[in-house]
């Protein structure tokens, strides 16, 4: 009953509407480092209605300079231009084109330069070099090309539909001049970071038009006010009368649509701000949350080694309800306080106390382990941000940051690892629980639904949106239905279990497909890769991607950090047998969907230490109770006995 009301609450948002249709004239304007709202921005935004937002300039390298930025508009997927940082044009073409089409393939590239001008119909114009790549054809000509002072020479007009402008030090001047032309529609974009800068974060886009003032969003980030460079090449192609290879186009972006409000000079600038604060807070958040645990960790030895097990059974209690505390951050628009990292910290801090005093409270009323209660809680708290569409995740500080430019809605390789290891850890001790009371059949039907529950929370479309996940955690779940049923294991059982784990995934991306390309998540866009033949670079990137990030500096330590976590899990399990029916294929299910997890997820590393970490702390929490005080369960057991 829960569950539906809240997925209810999530069917009834407003839905954005779709932009006034371009027929006329069409500028963008891009700049680098436009981080915030300029004089120039605001002498025409106070003026003037727009339609505002935060743009992710992210290449496919995160840092890469301004003229990837171009070339990934130009393509409508990312790419990177392989330190080809000042394009030239002689003779109406870029003149390094080939190199630019060979450093757009590395490493599996699969962006296409050229595709915008091949797709919009009639000439695209390229004003200044860096506009160049993004205009050009895939033989690297351009329709049109003028400099920045040929073109305000000119009146800044053109006579082409679509004209794409590098402004550089000319911003004002060029923005000045085409507001003042009421039958051109300007969009003014970041594009890139300044040179010799790393910074990845989200810049300032808005568009004067027709239309009514609001917020622009995308179905790329389903997030108001936020879209992406390759959002914009799908609106520009998508405007207008667009060419018959429209349709052909392989491109990542969705048309930007509108959610109409009033919005202020003022409004943009706070959004921008709160935008940006959802990755560099957290980062500050996570250092504070991480000297803290250092702390703890010390406590909780100490207190393990001299057999004092208060301190200790309060820290592993707060380890198990901790990363739902770090979910409900997202409840509370934490970002828009004025002092944001304080504000998380100060948050996480009082929620996690709170969900701490609450399970504890919960585990001696119901006379239950604390980490079969704390595991209860984490569960609980992420089923219901899947019912409610992954509404939490943009302020919960287990989500991808704005800042990565990766994903925007749904559940990220962190909130999935942490879901994963709650929902086995209960999913185990229900079972147990029902087993110690002579309902075995009780026992299997409850750890199905809440295992194959997480696993759909987790990966259906509308909710967690987790291609990857389902992938890891369902081999992981059948494998604990198999051990709660009794069946004896075998290789035939395995295979058996991988097919089934394939044919749930294709399923599920065969749906979402079926929603269409403007409402399909990853899953539906990669089943749509695989129909055009073009997933193999995808697949092949996201294992180099995870690869890279088992072999970094951090991610090797997170590797040998893990390994020694599962070696302290697997010497404690035969103290569990009065808390666990089959503790061993329970840490074996988690163990799988960690290795799976991490092959399968560009960010690998970030599901291997998580999931590893939460699992450790719930068996770490059994472990207190069960080692140093008669089992909650098993005394139950003795009392049904009796």
């Amino acid at each position: 009953m829960i569950f539906s009301g809240l997925r209810l609450v999530a069917a009834d948002k407003p839905q954005p509407i779709a932009l006034p249709d371009d027929s006329g004239k069409v500028v963008v304007v891009g700049t680098t480092g436009h981080y915030g709202l300029t004089a120039g921005d605001g002498e025409i935004l106070q003026k003037r209605s727009a339609q505002v937002g935060a743009v992710s300039v992210r290449p496919r390298d995160i840092g890469d300079c301004a003229a990837a930025g171009w070339a990934t508009l130009g393509a409508g997927r990312r790419t990177t231009v392989g330190g080809l940082c000042e394009p030239r044009v002689l003779n109406g073409r870029v003149a390094d084109w080939p190199e630019r089409q060979a450093a757009a393939t590395t490493r599996w590239g699969d962006a296409r330069l050229g595709t915008l001008a091949t797709s919009v119909s009639g000439c695209v114009m390229a004003v200044g070099a860096g506009a160049s790549l993004a205009a050009a054809h895939p033989d690297g000509s351009l329709d049109s090309y003028e400099t920045v002072p040929q073109f305000l020479a000119g009146g800044a007009t053109t006579s082409c539909r679509l004209t794409l402008v590098d402004a550089g030090q000319d911003f004002d001047h060029v923005v000045s001049a085409l507001a003042r032309q009421p039958d051109v529609t300007m969009i003014v974009t970041g594009i890139g970071p300044p040179p010799d800068s790393s910074t990845a974060g989200l810049q300032v886009i808005y568009r004067l038009g027709s239309g009514p003032a609001g917020w622009l969003t995308s179905a790329t980030t389903r997030r108001t006010g936020v879209v992406t460079l390759p959002d914009l090449t799908r609106t520009l192609i998508d405007s207008g009368r667009p060419s018959a290879e429209a349709s052909n186009a392989l491109l990542d972006g969705a048309p930007m649509g509108l959610l109409p409000a009033p919005v202020s000079f003022t409004d943009e600038q706070e959004h921008l701000q709160a935008i940006s604060a959802l990755s560099d807070a957290v980062r500050r958040a996570d250092i504070a949350l991480s000297a803290a645990g250092a702390v703890l960790l010390v406590i909780l030895l100490l207190g393990l080694a001299r057999r004092r097990l208060r301190a200790p059974r309060l820290i592993l209690a707060l380890g198990t309800v901790l990363p739902a505390a770090m979910v409900l951050t997202g409840a509370a628009p934490w970002n828009y306080a004025s002092s944001p990292g304080l504000a998380l910290s100060a948050l996480v801090a009082t929620v996690a106390v709170v969900l701490t005093a609450t399970a504890l409270g919960l585990a001696t009323a119901a006379r239950a382990p604390v980490a079969l209660v704390g595991a209860a809680i984490s569960v609980a708290v992420f089923t219901c941000d899947a019912a409610l569409g992954g509404l939490m995740q943009p302020g919960s500080m287990l989500n991808s940051q704005p800042s990565n430019g990766g994903r925007w809605y749904g559940f990220g390789n962190v909130t999935f690892a942490a879901y994963a290891a709650a929902g086995l850890v209960l999913a185990g001790l229900v079972a147990h629980r029902l087993w110690r009371t002579g309902h075995e059949r009780g026992a299997l039907a409850a750890a199905a639904v809440i295992g194959i529950g997480v696993v759909i929370c987790d990966g259906w479309p509308s909710m967690g949106a987790d291609f990857g996940g389902v992938l890891a955690l369902t081999p992981g779940v059948l494998w604990l239905l198999l051990s709660i049923s009794g069946l004896v294991h075998s290789w035939p059982k395995a295979v058996a279990i991988g097919l089934s784990t394939v044919v749930l995934v294709t399923l599920v991306s065969w749906l979402d497909w079926l929603r269409g390309p403007a409402a399909r998540t990853h899953a539906g866009a990669f089943f749509q890769r695989v129909l055009e033949g073009d997933a193999t670079d995808v697949v092949a990137r996201k294992a180099a991607a995870a690869a890279e990030s088992l072999l970094s500096p951090l991610g090797i330590v997170a590797l040998i950090v893990g390994i020694g976590l599962w070696v302290v899990i697997l010497r404690a399990l035969p103290d569990l047998s009065a808390d666990l029916v089959a503790p061993r294929p329970l840490a074996g299910a988690a163990l799988a969907t960690a290795v799976l997890g991490t092959a399968l997820n560009d960010g690998g590393v970030a599901v291997w230490l998580t999931l590893s970490a939460a699992f450790a702390l719930s068996i770490g929490s059994l472990w207190v109770e069960s080692r140093f005080h008669p089992s909650p369960m098993a005394r139950q057991t003795g009392e049904t006995q009796s």
